[in-house]
């Protein structure tokens, strides 16, 4: 494609948004190191490396296995979608597809857009057609939001259960259940070609068009029954396993918290992170679980550690075996390419 024509109007608002990103990410990494050196700080350095002692390795290698099983839980949704469709996939062969597309919405932050174009390119050389990739992505995506909204409301019922239900997470559960319940209507809306309602902004951006004309090309079908049913069990099923993973490395570190408040700790900080405006939630997710994990009677000792190793089995490493793989999903033939 051509150089524009009228860079004066095109070019500061790239560069007014690639500003924007660097500043993001730059205040998450020294709000993340902030947060490290205070809980380091407060929590004495010495109690954390004492319970840091603690750690054996058959309790990493039930956060691992954990680890593992959501992914698979993810690619078992996107099979779920494919199958109503008519176009089945080996499980075997998603769940790499899902440890790709991980390390693509990481390394490349762009709201899922840039592993959700990885998606449908691994899709395609699959011999899936555009339209049921996308339609994977749409259930998936309204699946996700569907088992946030129940798990958010029982995160507040167990929060409230132990008289732990602070002014500050109540705003949070219910800003996020506004958030997902409207970008839930809107997704549906434009997926079962009703269109985008008006009153929303952003309508004549080109961007909010691409991504709406193919939401509107996605099977409509695959919206009721069901399907959508397992795929919102499914995505409630990760979830459940990274906190289960927090919880199982809170133990191995000598505490014992209710599993409905590590729970609790998790979603609190999930939901900041996703509606927040830093990258990965970086320093966000830490301060949050961390805060969360506080209020339920866990020393900062030992939850500060807990989420930083958490942390590292969900973000950081899957990063080399993400990149490996996506590199792979990349130079995948095409069907019938000689």
């Amino acid at each position: 494609m051509p150089a524009s024509i009228t860079p004066t109007v095109t070019r500061p608002p790239v560069a007014g948004a690639r500003r924007l990103v660097v500043a993001s990410w730059l205040f998450g990494v020294l709000l993340l190191l902030a947060v490290l050196g205070v809980g380091l700080r407060l929590g004495e350095i010495h109690e954390v490396l004492a319970l840091l002692r603690r750690l054996r390795l058959p309790w990493l290698a039930a956060a691992l296995a954990l680890q593992a099983a959501t992914y698979v839980c993810a690619a078992a949704a996107w099979q779920r979608v494919l199958a109503r469709l008519g176009q089945p996939a080996r499980l075997a062969g998603l769940v790499p597809l899902s440890l790709a597309k991980l390390f693509t919405d990481q390394a490349v932050p762009s709201g899922g857009m840039s592993g959700n174009i990885l998606f449908v390119h691994a899709m395609r050389r699959r011999g899936v057609g555009a339209p049921a990739a996308m339609a994977a992505l749409v259930v998936s995506m309204i699946g996700h939001y569907l088992a946030s909204l129940l798990l958010a409301a029982l995160s507040g019922l167990a929060l409230a259960q132990y008289g732990l239900l602070h002014p500050a997470l109540t705003a949070l559960l219910l800003a996020y259940g506004a958030f997902a319940v409207l970008l839930i209507g809107v997704v549906w809306a434009v997926a079962s070609g009703r269109g985008l309602p008006r009153w929303l902004p952003g309508r004549r951006s080109p961007r909010v068009a691409r991504l709406l004309d193919a939401l509107a090309r996605t099977a409509p079908g695959v919206l009721r029954g069901r399907v959508l049913l397992t795929v919102a069990w499914l995505q409630a099923a990760i979830v459940l396993l990274d906190a289960a993973t927090l919880w199982v490395l809170l133990w191995a570190l000598g505490q014992a918290p209710a599993p409905a408040l590590v729970l609790a700790a998790f979603v609190c900080a999930s939901l900041v992170m996703e509606m927040g405006p830093v990258p990965l939630g970086l320093g966000t997710f830490e301060a949050t679980c961390v805060s969360v994990l506080g209020l339920a009677g866990v020393p900062l000792a030992a939850a500060l550690p807990a989420t930083v190793l958490l942390r590292g089995f969900t973000l950081w490493l899957p990063m080399l075996p993400g990149l490996w793989l996506t590199r792979r999903e990349l130079r995948r033939p095409s069907p019938g390419a000689g």
